[in-house]
């Protein structure tokens, strides 16, 4: 499995983190999130599924407080018609998001939907839903957590 301190030192050695992570597959990408949000304190769920009308799952479910970050991890490669995907994926969170609220209504404080990629895309956020490279979502959580 990944281990960030091994990634921090190549990183400090002046390795691009994008060729640290190269050859990472869907699952220690989604294990490389969920480490940082527990550097943040956060509770996480992986792979949280739920029913309203319809069977739903979402990658990761980061509790911290009253506020829940729902985040789908997308570890794709560089590659024609990423746009439109990303959108695609986009409203597809949202709509997870949105009948994860009809399950914990009144539990929780705010849902937040969020995409996190692996390379930084042309897309920082689209209907309200922020799009994050990995390499930056330490710095995002840094800035945002306390702001929602």
């Amino acid at each position: 499995m990944i281990d960030l301190d091994d990634i921090n030192n190549k990183i400090k050695k002046g390795n691009d983190i994008e060729n640290v992570l190269i050859d990472i597959d869907w699952k220690e990408f989604e294990h490389l999130i969920s480490e940082i949000l527990k550097q943040h304190d956060f509770d996480i769920f992986p792979n949280f599924r739920f029913s309203t009308k319809n069977r739903y799952e979402i990658d990761l479910l980061a509790i911290k407080n009253s506020k829940i970050f729902a985040i789908d991890c997308k570890q794709w490669r560089r590659g024609r018609y990423k746009i439109s995907g990303l959108k695609l994926a986009i409203r597809k969170q949202l709509e997870r998001c949105n009948e994860l609220r009809k399950v914990l209504v009144g539990k929780y404080e705010k849902i937040i939907p969020l995409v996190v990629t692996f390379f930084e895309e042309n897309i920082i956020e689209y209907e309200d839903v922020f799009v994050v490279p990995l390499w930056k979502f330490n710095e995002f959580l840094l800035d945002h957590v306390e702001t929602y």
